[in-house]
Parts: structure tokens; sequence; C-alpha cells
């Protein structure tokens, strides 16, 4: 009987060790978006994480892309409750040791003290876009949504301070956000976590869509699977993901 049961554990055994490993799986996706919008000569690159939660940020991921981007995102839950201020502040020294880094907040990193956030990024010079900008060239303008589904989120102010008729790289940790950017905003990317593509998927089934680059009325909107997972470390056709993000100018054909 014992020898039944133990055959019987096998399987299941198997599925975990299999679902764990997706979700702690180190994988830079590169996507290279040619856009005749782009006002720059030269392309630019930017590193986008999102979702972090637990997890510590493998270091192939760091040597991956270090030297290749102008500017590190990250698209929110870079924490949640429980999160000990030590695992904080090792994911921001090592995301900062690559380019200059911008933070947008999440639902859940609203689960920690601010006060204790904001001192780690001022350790390491940390950009936090609350409904806020920073100019990454001299027309390409990053802009950060706050958090949609706290409430927090302030399109106004959002676009407040950049040129209308700038290159727009929007980043918002709810994909939802998209719904509120109408066409005239001239958004023309839009980056974004917060579902974990459904973390655990049974074929093409999920509690979310799967992480996916779509084009969204003329906008180049990715909702990606994050890094790392919330409640149990599992994953299942969700695989966790980062992101290579190349800008570049595409001529019109004759």
């Amino acid at each position: 009987m014992l020898k039944q049961l133990m055959f019987a554990a096998v399987p299941f055994a198997a599925a975990g060790l299999y679902m764990w490993k997706e979700a702690f799986y180190n994988e830079v996706k590169e996507t290279v978006i040619a856009d005749k919008r782009f006002p720059e000569k030269a392309p630019i690159a930017l590193f986008f994480i999102s979702d972090i939660h637990r997890r510590l940020i493998h270091s192939s991921i760091i040597k991956r892309v270090r030297g290749h981007v102008q500017a590190v995102i990250i698209g929110g839950d870079l924490c949640e409750g429980g999160v000990r201020e030590k695992r904080i502040r090792e994911n921001i020294k090592r995301l900062s040791s690559i380019a200059p880094l911008y933070f947008v907040p999440g639902n859940n990193d609203y689960e920690i003290e601010w006060d204790r956030l904001v001192t780690i990024f001022s350790e390491w010079n940390v950009t936090v876009l609350k409904n806020g900008s920073a100019r990454l060239t001299p027309d390409v303008y990053l802009l950060g949504a706050d958090d949609l589904s706290k409430g927090k989120s302030d399109k106004q102010a959002l676009f407040q301070n950049v040129p209308p008729h700038s290159y727009k790289v929007v980043v918002s940790h709810n994909p939802a956000f998209i719904r509120t950017i109408q066409q005239k905003d001239r958004v023309a990317i839009l980056l974004s976590g917060h579902t974990h593509g459904g973390q655990i998927r049974f074929g093409p089934w999920g509690l979310y869509e799967k992480g996916q680059w779509k084009k969204v009325n003329g906008i180049h909107a990715l909702v990606s699977n994050g890094y790392g997972t919330t409640g149990i470390p599992f994953r299942l056709g969700a695989r966790a993901e980062t992101h290579l993000i190349t800008i570049s100018r595409s001529e019109e054909k004759a």
C-alpha cells in the first residue's frame, strides 16, 4: 500500500517541480519596436521588469542587459507585505547597476510603509514616477501612472509637463489604464504587468490573459507575465519573464 501511494505521488511531485521552475525562470525577452513616429535617429533600449514581489533578481538577468540599455523601469509590485527590507534594497542595488532606474508603483507596493521605500530609493538615486514624467531624450518621455486599482492614478497630472507632440512611453502597473488613454494623448507605447499572465494556466484558460504584446488603437501595449509570483511560488503556462525593449525609427517605404 505504501509503495502504491509513493508511485501515485510521483506525478504530483513532478508537476510541482515543473511549476516551481517556471516560477523561478530567468528570461529576458527581446522586442524591437520599429515606429515611424519615433523622433530620434539612434535607437534607445529599455529594460522593463514588473511584479518582482518576493524574488531576488538573478545575477544572469543583470549581466544580460548591463551595457545594453539606457534606462531600467520597474513596472510596479517591487515588493509586498512581509518582504524584508534587505531583499528590497538588494534588488534596487542590482537594478541600479545597469542604468538609471525608474520606479512606478503597483498595488502591492502600498503594503510596505512608503517612507521605507523612499529611503531605499534615495540611496540609489531612483526616480519615482507617481503620475509624473521624465525625459529620456529631447523628444522621448517616460510617464508613470500611479496604481489604478488603488484609485491613485491621475491622468491629468501624468501628462501635465509633457510636450503634446513628444514620443510618449507610458508605464502603468495595471493594464486597465489603457482604457483611459485617448488618441489625442498621442501615446506610442504602454508597459504594464499586474496580472502575472494568469500565473496558473490550463492551456488557453487562465484567470487573466497570458502576457503578450498587442497593438491597441495605435499603441504598442505590453502586459508582462512579470518576474515574481503572489501566493504560492508556482507558474504554469505563464513563465516568469523580463523585457529588453529597443525602440527605433521605421522608415516609410517609397
